[in-house]
């Protein structure tokens, strides 16, 4: 290596080390390690788990998209690097030119002075032990050698596998399976699932930590745009509005595409073209979420863009809000997880009768035309985070998000006013599960109308 490449490299690394210093603590080290030791103890004593990142994915031409890690790869190693594979043994991987065995073997790419000029740090073989707490780590050119190796006697393999229709070809890891099932034994295939799902509903004081950055920078979000939002702004404006805020408070990216639906637009549910302008009158549904440390927040506040509600849209403000409250008074230790929805949907059916808008003896189906999704969902590394959904544990982070949405069809259907025309509200937050109660996390954004137009009228 030349001796300008070779200070280019220490450049590199001298500008990324300050960054990855944070990532890989001696405190965020033992966090990865013992979730691994946690995943290994539950596997069979003749098992073996190959969990795989992400691949990087061209978006066109030379171009790829912004890369993002596989939440579970992430989850039990901490690494944001493509082409790594982990596997984890109970009897211990055989690693090649030594004696020893290992549980933990991380399969990874080299570093290369080269490719980081162009494309950034890597870790590489020689420093991830010590860098990421493994007890292992070998290059991943040696990866279909050591899958060989590790099946080898094994009887349970742990490995995702997507699912192919009958007439397509196998995807590579069934075609692996094929393959060492006819040359080397049969074992079964368990989707890690079955053990990591239960781990990570369960959020440890880490990704508490995280999780609270997250909608923290959220909530800032929000009160940005409640301060700056006008009639003739645009759904876009909007947008760059939240999401400076998220890049201004060190949000790495966004959990999800920004929802920013204003009049007609707020009472599509997953709507994200952002591109209308919003008219004097309209309603403007934001649900957002910041990615801090991977971890994702997910909170969801509805504005009038004039910065004052009208009678009709503070009603149904109202009703979401007070659906809300409901929701999450619900949200206790040994409750079912359906629980805020039975209870936030009671509430949406009474406020709705109260108003008018639903006859007294209108049922269920009645209230689906109005609030047609669920009420909650897990959060964490992803914004619709895994878990079992059975009764609510210590720990679990969940949102609650009743809503109203009067479109022009639905209004037609109940025979409303035009005053109720495309009004739609939506109110989310983030709610932790403890043995003293939900504790409501996205605080930050205020959620009662009258707090709202106080902060929309800059006081």
């Amino acid at each position: 290596m030349n001796r300008i490449m070779k200070w280019v490299a220490i450049f590199l690394f001298c500008l990324t080390a300050g960054q990855t210093a944070e990532l890989f603590s001696a405190d965020a080290k033992e966090v990865y390690a013992a979730r691994r030791q946690a995943f290994v103890e539950k596997m069979g004593a003749n098992s073996v788990a190959i969990i795989k990142a992400a691949p990087e994915v061209n978006r066109n031409g030379d171009v790829d998209y912004f890369y993002r890690q596989n939440s579970d790869f992430y989850y039990l190693t901490g690494l944001d690097e493509p082409e790594a594979v982990l596997i984890l043994s109970k009897r211990g991987v055989f690693l090649r030119g030594s004696f020893q065995r290992a549980n933990e073997l991380l399969l990874m790419r080299e570093r290369n002075p080269h490719r980081e000029m162009w494309d950034g740090y890597m870790i590489g073989v020689e420093r991830a032990p010590d860098m990421l707490g493994i007890e292992a780590a070998r290059s991943i050119d040696e990866l279909e050698t050591y899958m060989t190796s590790v099946v080898r006697g094994a009887d349970t393999l742990y490995l995702k596998v997507e699912n192919v229709g009958f007439d397509q070809p196998l995807n590579a890891e069934l075609d692996f399976i094929k393959k060492a099932r006819q040359r080397l034994n049969d074992f079964a295939v368990v989707d890690p699932a079955g053990i990591l799902v239960p781990m990570r509903q369960k959020k440890d004081a880490h990704e508490l930590e995280l999780l609270k950055k997250a909608i923290e920078i959220t909530g800032k979000g929000h009160l940005d745009v409640m301060r700056t939002a006008k009639p003739g702004m645009y759904e876009y404006q909007l947008e760059a509005t939240l999401e400076h805020a998220f890049q201004y408070n060190g949000a790495e990216r966004e959990g999800f595409p920004s929802i920013v639906g204003s009049g007609p637009n707020s009472c599509i549910l997953h709507y994200n073209t952002n591109r209308r302008q919003t008219e004097k009158g309209d309603m403007v549904v934001l649900d957002i979420g910041a990615e801090y440390g991977m971890y994702t927040a997910d909170i969801t506040r509805t504005i009038p863009i004039s910065g004052k509600f009208t009678k009709e849209q503070k009603a149904i403000y109202s009703i979401v809000l007070e659906a809300q409250d409901a929701g999450i008074a619900a949200a206790v230790v040994g409750a079912s997880f359906r629980a805020p929805n039975m209870a936030a949907y009671a509430k949406i059916q009474e406020g709705l009768q109260k108003l008018g808008i639903l006859k007294e003896d209108a049922g269920r189906g009645a209230v689906r035309d109005f609030l047609p999704h669920g009420v909650s969902h897990y959060l964490g590394l992803d914004v619709h985070d895994v878990g079992t959904y059975g009764n609510l544990q210590v720990n679990d982070v969940i949102t609650v998000e009743p809503g109203i949405y009067i479109s022009e069809s639905v209004a037609k259907k109940y025979d409303l006013p035009k005053a109720y025309w495309n009004i739609g509200v939506r109110i989310e937050d983030d709610v932790l599960i403890t043995d003293n109660g939900p504790e409501l996390l996205s605080f930050h954004a205020p959620r009662k109308p009258e707090e709202i137009e106080k902060v929309m009228a800059g006081k």
